[in-house]
């Protein structure tokens, strides 16, 4: 999630990147029908957050795996 700066109260002031569901246990696809994993939404829609359990933060990463930043300076 990116927070987006200078936007006006009401509007969509959050980017969800590639977001995904938990059902049961697994993890899927938030966007199933979209090409580009991305949608904005308002932070006040946001019901909570958590801090995931090890084995929830697992399934994550093994769906998702982590890509390396590339720092262009």
């Amino acid at each position: 999630m990116e927070e987006i700066e200078g936007v006006e109260f009401g509007d969509p002031d959050c980017i969800l990147i590639e977001p995904l569901a938990i059902d049961g246990t697994n993890l899927k696809d938030w966007l199933p029908f979209a090409d580009v994993k991305e949608t904005v939404i308002r932070s006040s829609d946001i019901l909570t957050f958590i801090e995931p359990g090890k084995d929830l933060l697992a399934s994550y990463y093994s769906y998702k795996p982590i890509e390396p930043e590339v720092l262009n300076e």
